[in-house]
């Protein structure tokens, strides 16, 4: 129901006059300024398909001439209601999951193992695909440094290591009394079920020093192989492809041909089979 002005201007507590005065009145200079910054934000915006954030809309409208800061650009875009495209969610993120505190690094970068199952290494890599980031998960025998295990998954979640870990456990069949893991402190390796799994088997665990990767360098020098000998060599591919490629580097390369310094030449398989 429309109600006169006169009742409204006494509701709000301000003079007729006074608001005819506002009505009437001809638009400041900062908003003269403002609506010309934005005609220009939404032109720009479009030009680029609405892929640039507000940083990068700043630096386009400094470069045309506006007088403005980034915090301006970021209020008017907003009041827009613009938004990024890069912006958006990604998918494929690790769900939140309930982790406990790391284990203390007993490996100490003690990397030379006198027998098999003795210590595992692991760790994880990102790799990007078509449809986005694929991550690859490895198990390596720091006594013979061979791959026991690996998975890929499009999401970095505890899933991925249990996953990897039940190959492991299953190939190598070790006797968990006697056997250490030692990975990073990533949420993936502290996440209870992760811990659970370990703990049923009286896997003695340790983890890295936080943000030190020279405590897993093992594990850090394979993916840093894995990268620069085999993927860096390829084109853009599917997340099913980088699952084929990871096979093809480590159970027809790397395990059986690729030969280490630290193993005196030979391949992982080969140093198992003669020792």
């Amino acid at each position: 129901m429309k109600r006169p002005v006169i009742r409204l201007c006494q509701w709000l507590g301000v003079s007729p006059a006074g608001y005819y005065k506002w009505l009437r009145r001809e638009p400041s200079k900062r908003e003269q300024k403002n609506r010309g910054l934005r005609h220009f934000l939404k032109e720009e915006s479009d030009k680029q398909h609405c892929i640039p954030g507000y940083r990068k809309l700043w630096e386009a409208a400094v470069a045309y001439g506006f007088a403005c800061n980034k915090k301006r650009v970021q209020r008017l875009l907003q009041s827009m209601g613009y938004r990024s495209r890069a912006s958006k969610k990604r998918h494929g993120l690790a769900p939140r999951q309930k982790t406990l505190r790391p284990a203390y690094n007993l490996l100490n970068r003690r990397f030379e193992v006198n027998q098999p199952n003795k210590v595992w290494a692991s760790d994880i890599t990102q790799v990007r695909c078509k449809e986005g980031w694929s991550y690859l998960c490895v198990i390596l025998d720091l006594y013979s440094r061979r791959v026991i295990a690996w998975a890929t998954s499009r999401i970095n979640s505890a899933s991925l290591v249990l996953t990897t870990l039940n190959k492991a456990w299953k190939t190598r069949r070790p006797d968990g009394e006697k056997l250490m893991f030692h990975s990073d402190q990533g949420v993936q390796y502290r996440a209870l079920e992760t811990l659970r799994w370990h703990r049923k088997r009286k896997i003695t665990v340790s983890m890295s020093g936080k943000g030190n990767c020279w405590d897993n360098a093992c594990s850090e020098s394979f993916f840093a192989q894995y990268k620069k000998e085999w993927i860096s060599n390829l084109g853009e591919m599917s997340r099913q492809e980088m699952t084929m490629q990871s096979r093809l580097y480590i159970d027809t390369y790397y395990n059986p041909v690729r030969r280490h310094g630290t193993l005196g030449g030979m391949s992982p398989i080969d140093f198992e089979l003669m020792n």
